[in-house]
């Protein structure tokens, strides 16, 4: 497995040059203040109610992301701008945990993970076919238009659960239409981001806007297995050990990197 993810990163190493906007640039690495959630705040998919930008852009995870409250709950809004990342998230999810004993131990928190798929029901999106679309030519922005409404609507259709740790009372695998206090979606917006926005009840993280208690959180792109990959062909001796894998280019510029985890800390106090 380790030789796999080897000669991933070193293909990705190759094929990928790190490009960040003139607005990653500006923002912290991690968010320096708390802030109100907008009062039409609505957990659709859609970044519009949280203005032009998030809060800050971490480059350990290759996100721009903001956490906010009100009164009643706790948001998260996370937005991927690099196919790689997308990718990423999509086959492994995004984790967030609220740890309010002061400790930075993702174990000692509940944590939210979503998207969640399984290798039955996974979506079609297709972000490297519309990357490809070259603007002005005959028909590129109908056919644009008309592969992200079919990407949406697979992420609709297939992210139907969100997998939830460390609070009682709540099942490990949830509707994404419960009455628990979680909600979460995700879609991709016209300029081929893809967003995820969460929310948790304030409640069910003990906690209450009226102590405006300061706790650490974590956000978490999941590495996913290997095997789960498709395309990359894992050839096994009669005893089951791996002895060659066969990768190609265009695996390794689509997927590399999404074996790894990776995270980042911070520091939120609830805001009035």
């Amino acid at each position: 497995m380790k030789n796999i993810q080897n000669q991933l990163l070193a293909l990705f190493a190759l094929l990928l040059v790190p490009l960040f906007s003139v607005n990653a640039q500006k923002l912290p690495s991690t968010q320096k203040q708390s802030i109100h959630a907008p009062a039409n705040v609505k957990i659709d998919g859609k970044a519009t109610e949280w203005g032009d930008k998030l809060q800050a852009y971490n480059h350990a995870t290759q996100i721009f992301y903001t956490v906010a409250n009100d009164d009643k709950k706790i948001y998260l809004v996370v937005k991927a701008d690099k196919r790689q990342i997308i990718n990423k998230i999509i086959n492994g999810g995004i984790s967030f945990t609220v740890i309010t004993n002061g400790k930075k131990d993702k174990e000692k928190g509940p944590t939210i993970t979503f998207p969640v798929f399984t290798k039955l029901n996974h979506p079609s999106v297709n972000i490297e076919a519309m990357t490809e679309i070259k603007a002005g030519e005959p028909g590129a922005e109908k056919t644009k238009d008309s592969l992200l409404a079919i990407s949406n609507a697979s992420l609709e259709e297939k992210a139907k659960f969100i997998r939830v740790n460390g609070i009682p009372d709540v099942d490990s695998l949830i509707s994404i239409y419960n009455t628990d206090g979680i909600k979460a979606r995700s879609a991709l917006d016209d300029k081929l981001n893809y967003v995820i926005e969460l929310s948790i009840n304030l409640t069910l993280l003990n906690l209450t806007s009226a102590d405006l208690k300061t706790f650490n959180y974590n956000i978490t792109l999941n590495g996913i297995e290997v095997d789960y990959i498709p395309g990359i062909d894992i050839a096994h001796d009669e005893a089951g050990n791996e002895i060659g894998t066969t990768i190609t280019s265009s695996i390794a510029s689509k997927y590399s990197g999404s074996t790894i985890p990776t995270d980042c800390w911070g520091i939120y106090t609830l805001a009035k």
